[in-house]
């Protein structure tokens, strides 16, 4: 059988959106915010180091003023990764959304339809159909007597 889709449900492809938008920016998301974790950590070995054998304070090395930050970002490595990961997975799951929306815009006002091939098994290779029992005789209350 074929039949003409003339129109894409808006809802739907916005949806679509939204869940890949947010998965993909969740997943970057959480590979940034280990970098960002293990940079810091880096920075703060560094500076460890250049502090011991240099004899040079915190103060004068670059970075030197956020040690604070670093530090912190070091040591809550347990919530940076997933923070970042919802963070970045939320703005990516708005421009998702956006996009979604903006493809079935587009595909609604210059397309003409597209032509869809759908195979409708018959009742003879398929199984017998199933007959589901009715709610609402279920329901009724039996007649005593």
């Amino acid at each position: 059988m074929n039949v003409r889709l003339r129109r894409l449900p808006l809802w739907p492809l916005m949806a679509a959106g939204l869940v890949t938008g947010f998965v993909a920016g969740f997943f970057i998301g959480c590979v940034l915010g280990a970098v960002l974790a293990w940079f810091s950590g880096a920075v703060l070995d560094w500076h460890r180091q250049l502090g011991f054998t240099l004899g040079v304070t915190e103060a004068l090395l670059p970075l030197g003023d956020q040690i604070g930050v670093l530090q912190t970002l070091n040591d809550f490595w347990w919530l940076v990764v997933p923070g970042a990961g919802l963070v970045l997975g939320a703005l990516n799951a708005i421009v998702g959304t956006l996009a979604g929306g903006l493809a079935a815009g587009v595909f609604n006002r210059f397309s003409h339809g597209v032509w869809l091939e759908v195979e409708v098994p018959s009742r003879e290779e398929g199984r017998a159909p199933t007959v589901l029992p009715d709610p609402a005789r279920s329901r009724r209350p039996r007649r005593a007597g």
